[in-house]
């Protein structure tokens, strides 16, 4: 893998010597100003000159009079409502006057006027918001808080309608990220949506803000099905920068801050540990394990050596860990060729303390290295050439025995099980608790995985107008690979218990030495696709179309190759840019179904009606623009295949054996037989999941564009989701899954934005919201009918519903008899008895709707600009979320915490709010209940950021073209009922368990434009 990113970064770099005479070629910026006319001659007053390279635009005054700056080779759009639009190249006179005729004058529709952030990235094209009938929704990387995180998605939330991205967890580097368009509508596996990178599914989360031009959600049927089998869960596309004519820029950011640690586990110090233990002894009759004595020792801390007092989470886990990012980017060309490339640095220190020894430090790190480089080259006048290659090296620096391994025992070790070290300077330890945190992290060395990726994509355009006018051939191939390499040092350590006679010595010491260094994994993905495209205008009547051809191939050494093929068409038609109809089909299949069986079908329409381009809407004072659009299709999804054990079952179609032991034959068992049994039986009917998509939405722009509101309805069906056979147990073996299951999803999704500029002053808004209702109408089940989940929502789980505490054991005695442990006792939760079968058993668990997929999620933000000054924020929140957190509050060393200190005692009978304390024997207290069940809703300020921008004079001294001071945060603030118990509602596992802790992140950066 490292070989081939050094060959690809060699001829990265001779093409970029090659082209770049003709690339940095000088091109010379002008002033132009002009005037638009009418038929007649006389001034168009409002009307809208854009420069179509650079996105600019510009208003006519009363007369007409216009002034835009740009380059010979820009393309200027003048429009106007009622009016056609009309295009023509800056070309290098200073003075410019158009006339612009009447819209129903003209033979050929003119392309519509468009502003440069209604453009819209659909896969392998562009459409304008007046073309596009598609459910969508967009931002460009302008849009885009600038906060050095490791995980890129992290800022998309909130800023997408429809689309919900979740952190979790909060380690540096890890795919700690789940992501969910418009709710979940499949209870099976494979049901999280797509990520497309320039058309190629692909990682996003590792890239570097700098690569990113804009990302679009894909959200019914005719965007969707573009990607047959793959697209139906859902895609988010994102599209790396291109170099733009005449715009020669070079940019360099510098970022530098911290993350900060908060919502860990409250832990208990020994003293209220050892009351809170003994008290969970008494609460059951049993003596306490630390007399009175020991409760002294530890509360005068007497002598650390026998009454230790620990704090694990002080000591060894910082508050704050650096972070810095660097980036610099080049970009410009001249009508021949056009350039954009990247290079970036990323760096997140982990929060552990007392890592470094004189050898190696073992804290966990994460380093990464971007470099991105895209070239179009317009080789002739018909043909282009476009190369999209982005490289990427990640370095994962963790201790010995793993992170995850230190924070278990950060958060469950007791407080009192030893000293950190000895009097001698050795490790404590006992016999019970032999990990001692601080030899894991300075005598257990480090691994070290270093992940290698490649991203390269070839594309050739060959017009034939010479066939017909607007058609053309399009070629295009991506390759990526990916590999990990793994290496770093090992050693190990021993921990002596000096507290008694003789001393005692647990683990077993080992040297320093090298890891086994190796190459982990090596992918390598192909794509190719092959094609034409027509686009064309004939009198009142606008054509686009395109047509492909695509095969996929991913190989690895360690499994069987995936391959899909699939053939797909898309169509849309215009009349008078007003009536719109279009068509998505794709012909697409996998191998990993029975041969005759392998392809389907998937079509979906789209129509539109364009009202504000009609007579009765022209020239109106309030509404700008107005579009209703509705599209109807039928997806696929290719979800993996699972056995009985939850492994995947790849071809599930085929019957695999198993080597076990016992005989085929006879009436005794021999355990020294090889036998080969039918593990699992093959189903040649598995096939795909079926989407069936109903889309409604309007689109509409108020107040001169500076509202504009958009509003989509959606009714889905999922039909032949996988789940296992329900057989009986005669049959004798295990059955790979079958397709039974069918979820209704339905509900609307919401944005809007507002723009305005006061004088020196600039208002913008933006908001969103999505409500999803995903309800699971069939599946095969073998269970009571009160545990049944069809008619529930996805996600949801079986609880008993809990009717108070326990206050004596007269109440206990007149209740229906709880089985769920074998000791019940006054402090103890009561039931309902739902079957009233007099017991409290496993039947009277209770399907509920209690799930943490939210039925509704929303974004808001703000940004304020005032002369050199700007503040941007953006909100994420959900509602209709519940999470169960027994397991919190029975977290830490024993289930012990201070989540507990209101537990019941007898003392505390009226007052208490938990049930009482329990050592051993708590299963009746730990059992999923209502009573565990709290509200996971929650809003969160996603991403802040306040900044200064160098005035225009300053930056002509300078000789730069521009600078932003700027500081920004992520995750600043949580507003959430779970605040008071110190947990994170949207990774509760945050800081406890094994989990890395909640992480705040704030830095000061610096942009400068040259």
């Amino acid at each position: 893998m490292t070989r081939y990113i050094k060959y690809l970064s060699l001829v990265l770099v001779m093409l970029y010597g090659i082209l770049a005479d003709q690339a940095f070629a000088q091109v010379t910026r002008q002033v132009y100003k002009g005037r638009v006319l009418d038929q007649v001659g006389k001034g168009v007053a409002d009307a809208k000159v854009l420069s179509k390279t650079e996105g600019t635009v510009v208003y006519t005054d009363k007369n007409g009079n216009f002034t835009i700056s740009g380059y010979p080779q820009d393309t200027l759009i003048y429009s106007k409502i009622g009016l056609a639009t009309l295009q023509k190249l800056a070309g290098v006179n200073a003075a410019l006057n158009v006339a612009l005729l009447p819209a129903e004058n003209v033979q050929v529709v003119a392309v519509p006027y468009v502003k440069a952030d209604e453009l819209i990235e659909i896969p392998f094209g562009t459409r304008s918001r007046e073309e596009l009938n598609y459910a969508v929704s967009s931002l460009r990387h302008e849009q885009l808080a600038k906060v050095p995180i490791s995980n890129l998605s992290g800022l998309l939330a909130g800023r997408l309608s429809g689309f919900l991205f979740r952190w979790t967890g909060n380690q540096p580097g890890g795919g700690n990220v789940s992501y969910q368009i418009r709710g979940k509508s499949s209870y099976a596996q494979g049901s999280s949506p797509i990520f497309l990178v320039d058309g190629i599914e692909r990682d996003f989360e590792d890239m570097d803000i700098t690569e990113v031009e804009s990302v679009t959600v894909l959200k019914d049927a005719p965007a969707l099905n573009w990607y047959g089998l793959n697209g139906g869960n859902g895609a988010i596309m994102v599209t790396t920068k291109r170099g733009k004519v005449g715009q020669s820029l070079i940019t360099v950011d510098a970022q530098g801050g911290f993350q900060s640690a908060s919502n860990m586990i409250r832990p208990l110090n020994s003293f209220d540990f050892a009351t809170m233990y003994n008290q969970g002894l008494a609460n059951v009759g049993q003596a306490p394990a630390f007399d009175a004595a020991t409760l002294t020792g530890y509360q005068e801390q007497s002598n650390p050596y026998l009454y230790p007092d620990n704090n694990y989470l002080e000591r060894f886990v910082k508050s704050q860990a650096p972070t810095q990012r660097y980036a610099v980017t080049f970009s410009g060309g001249t009508n021949k060729v056009r350039y954009f490339s990247s290079v970036s640095y990323f760096d997140q220190q982990g929060l552990f303390r007392e890592t470094k020894t004189p050898n190696y430090n073992s804290n966990y790190g994460y380093k990464r290295y971007n470099f991105r480089i895209n070239l179009d080259y317009d080789v002739t006048k018909t043909l282009t050439l476009l190369l999209l290659a982005g490289v990427r090296s990640e370095v994962r620096n963790d201790v010995g025995e793993s992170a995850s391994t230190v924070f278990n025992n950060l958060y469950n070790l007791p407080p009192n099980a030893f000293p950190i070290l000895n009097a001698d300077g050795s490790y404590g330890g006992t016999s019970v608790y032999q990990n001692n945190p601080l030899g894991q992290l300075q005598r257990t060395g480090f691994t070290r995985t270093t992940t290698n990726i490649l991203l390269a994509s070839i594309m050739a355009d060959q017009k034939l107008d010479f066939i017909t006018k607007g058609l053309s051939a399009n070629l295009f191939f991506s390759y990526d690979g990916y590999g990990n390499y793994g290496d770093g040092l090992t050693e190990n350590y021993a921990v002596f218990n000096q507290t008694v006679t003789p001393v005692q010595t647990y683990r077993t010491p080992a040297v320093m030495a090298y890891r086994t260094a190796a190459f982990q994994t090596n992918t390598k993905n192909n794509e190719f696709w092959l094609g034409l495209d027509y686009k064309r205008a004939i009198g009142a009547h606008s054509f686009t179309a395109n047509v492909r051809g695509q095969q996929y191939v991913s190989a690895a050494v360690d499994r069987i190759d995936y391959r899909t093929r699939m053939a797909v068409g898309r169509l849309d038609y215009s009349f008078k840019s007003r009536y719109m109809l279009g068509f998505t089909g794709s012909y697409s299949g996998s191998e990993n179904y029975a041969p005759g069986s392998r392809y389907g079908f998937f079509p979906a329409v789209a129509a539109g009606w364009l009202i504000s381009n009609e007579d009765f809407l022209k020239g109106s004072n309030v509404i700008d623009y107005l579009k209703l659009r509705a599209s109807y299709g039928r997806s696929g999804n290719i979800g993996p295949t699972y056995d009985a054990s939850g492994n995947v079952v790849r071809l599930p179609y085929r019957t695999l054996f198993t080597r076990d032991a016992g005989p085929f034959l006879g009436t005794t068992f021999s355990t020294s037989t090889t036998a080969r049994l039918v593990s699992p039986a093959g189903n040649p009917l598995t096939t795909w999941e079926k989407i069936d998509r109903l889309n409604v939405g309007t689109d509409v722009n108020f107040l001169k564009g500076a509202l504009a509101l958009s509003f989509d309805y959606f009714d889905e069906r999922r039909t032949d989701i996988l789940g296992p056979a329900n057989l009986p147990g005669i049959v004798g073996i295990a059955v790979a899954q079958v397709n039974s299951g069918r979820v209704d999803s339905k509900g609307f999704d919401f944005s809007s934005s507002f723009s305005k500029q006061f004088g020196e002053f600039a208002l913008s808004t933006n908001a969103n919201l999505t409500y999803a209702q995903n309800v699971i109408i069939q599946r095969i089940e073998n269970t009571l009918a009160t545990q049944s989940t069809v008619g529930r929502y996805i996600g949801g789980g079986n609880y008993y519903i809990a009717e108070g505490i326990f206050q004596s054991q007269a109440e206990i005695n007149a209740s229906p008899r709880q089985t769920l442990s074998s000791l019940v006792v006054p402090g103890d939760l009561k039931y309902k008895d739902v079957n009233n079968d007099g017991l409290i058993d496993a039947n009277d668990a209770t399907a509920a709707d209690f799930t943490d997929i939210p039925k509704m999620y929303y974004g808001f933000g703000l940004n304020l600009r005032y002369k050199q000054f700007d503040l941007g924020v953006q909100f994420q929140g959900v509602e209709g979320r519940t999470i169960d957190l027994v397991s919190h509050f029975h977290a830490g060393p024993n289930g012990l915490n201070q989540l507990l200190s209101n537990s019941w005692t007898p003392a505390t009978a009226a007052t208490a709010n938990l049930p009482r304390v329990g050592i051993s024997d708590n299963g009746n207290n730990t059992a999923s209940s209502t009573f565990w069940l709290h509200s996971g809703d929650f809003l969160k300020l996603r991403a802040a950021e306040l900044g200064y921008s160098t005035p225009e004079a300053l930056n002509k001294r300078l000789r730069f073209k521009g600078a932003r001071i700027f500081l920004s945060g992520n995750n600043l603030f949580t507003i959430s009922k779970l605040n008071k118990l110190g947990i994170d509602p949207e990774t509760p596992n945050a800081g406890r368990f094994s989990s890395y802790p909640y992480v705040k992140t704030y830095a000061v950066g610096i942009n400068v434009k040259f």
